[in-house]
């Protein structure tokens, strides 16, 4: 086996990130990914300045074309605009911020990248002699430095660092899709809605938020999310769940949804019970991790470096995951183009404060958006 100088596990936001800056750089890196080809990702994210501008800089690209050509409402002329209390209580917003198609995003930052896609780590063995990727069905690779970027689930993690284990929040979440033709979109969304991709509204305790995922020639993509602090022996709280798990979908669920009694449109339109049980819904649960320093800096001793949600996963609601995976991809690529690979311990001793407190401040977040003081 001839070793690979930079191993990338997960063609995430963070390894794409990560291998578009290298290969700008004229470093060589290969992308690994247990996908079978290339995601589609039909959903908006909402991106930061501080996260995409980094990036922009690099690949000396404007952000205007930059947004003209991801932003979530591109096909109609849009800039993914947010505009002021469009977002969830406690997410902040920056000038620059906008919603973003995810999709689009990464096809952008596969561009020119060499991608191994189906290729599924199995388990990672590290030593003094090096780190040993192995794979289903395929060869074993021997890798001089190795970086898992392959998300909260990480089998890079897993293998290597079982010890840092996820951490499931005290909150019920539960998001789904719905299509709809430009018609009915139309007349049912934009007398409200207007140019707006993203609204919330509180109800109780409860959140309900709506959003945008893709406009095409033909129908519009729209994502709700219905949220809340869970309760005493709630039957939606379910933090032990198996992954497969996820769509099944408890009644007290819908009974909650009949509940809710009169909304404003076009909430009453989304939230309507009998609407979302013809939906794909999905059960999410709220999770984060950290390891410890000394957990990080073992793994950089034998060349295994943990980034984005890998290593700090932040919850899905209140989290800025995707944010953060893309300004750990950048400012790694940076400081292996100025350091080299062999310092990958001064990497994460200067970065771990940083993870540690966007972790503590998503779960805050989270816990202030449903009018609670911390979520854990």
């Amino acid at each position: 086996m001839s070793p690979h100088p930079i191993t990338i596990i997960g063609a995430g936001l963070a390894g794409l990130t990560l291998g578009r800056c290298l290969k700008h750089h004229g470093i060589a890196a290969v992308v690994l990914e247990r996908a079978a080809s290339a995601h589609r990702y039909n959903y908006g994210i909402t991106l930061h300045p501080w996260a995409f501008r980094p990036l922009l800089n690099i690949l000396q690209m404007d952000e205007s074309l930059f947004r003209e050509r991801l932003a979530i409402d591109s096909m109609r002329g849009g800039k993914g605009e947010v505009s002021e209390g469009a977002l969830a209580p406690a997410i902040n917003t920056d000038r620059g911020t906008f919603r973003c198609h995810r999709g689009r995003l990464e096809r952008f930052l596969q561009e020119g990248q060499d991608i191994g896609w189906d290729h599924t780590v199995q388990n990672v063995k590290a030593s003094s002699q090096g780190v040993v990727v192995q794979l289903k069905d395929a060869q074993p690779i021997d890798a001089e430095i190795l970086i898992g970027t392959d998300g909260v689930h990480s089998q890079v993690r897993k293998s290597l660092a079982p010890e840092i284990e996820l951490k499931v929040l005290p909150f019920v979440v539960f998001n789904g899709k719905r299509q709809f033709t430009n018609a009915e979109y139309q007349a049912l969304f934009e007398p409200t809605l207007g140019t707006r991709t993203i609204v919330h509204e509180r109800h109780d305790d409860i959140i309900l938020e709506i959003s945008i995922n893709e406009y095409t020639p033909k129908y519009v993509e729209v994502s709700y999310t219905y949220s809340r602090l869970a309760r005493e022996d709630d039957p939606l709280h379910r933090p032990d769940r198996a992954i497969p798990a996820a769509i099944d979908i408890p009644e007290a669920f819908y009974n909650e949804l009949e509940d809710l009694g009169d909304l404003q449109q076009p909430f009453s339109i989304i939230f309507d019970a009998a609407e979302v049980r013809k939906d794909r819904v999905l059960h999410w649960l709220m999770r984060s991790t950290l390891g410890s320093p000394a957990e990080v800096d073992h793994l950089a001793k034998q060349g295994v470096l943990l980034v984005g949600d890998a290593v700090h996963a932040m919850p899905i609601l209140g989290g800025e995951g995707a944010n953060n995976a893309m300004k750990d991809g950048v400012d790694l690529a940076q400081h292996i183009v100025n350091h080299g690979t062999g310092s990958l311990q001064e990497f994460t001793a200067a970065r771990y404060e940083t993870w540690k407190k966007g972790v503590e401040e998503s779960e805050g977040r989270l816990g202030e958006m449903h009018g609670h003081a911390k979520a854990s």
